[in-house]
């Protein structure tokens, strides 16, 4: 079992570089502030949604 798990996690590690730096994710992009910007929304969104509701709540 251990011999498993230590050959599936060393064939996920050696792959996994390849998977993440594919040719399209450009960080020096006129537009990439843009997208990772839309990606973050709905962090924010939920998070304001998360203390406006703290905020209006009753008090116990």
């Amino acid at each position: 079992m251990k011999k498993t798990v230590v050959i599936l996690a060393g064939l996920s590690w050696s792959l996994s570089n390849p998977l993440f730096a594919h040719p399209g994710h450009d960080h020096s992009a006129s537009d990439s502030g843009l997208v990772h910007l839309l990606w973050l929304v709905p962090v924010i969104v939920a998070a304001a949604v998360v203390v406006f509701k703290e905020i209006t709540a009753p008090k116990r």
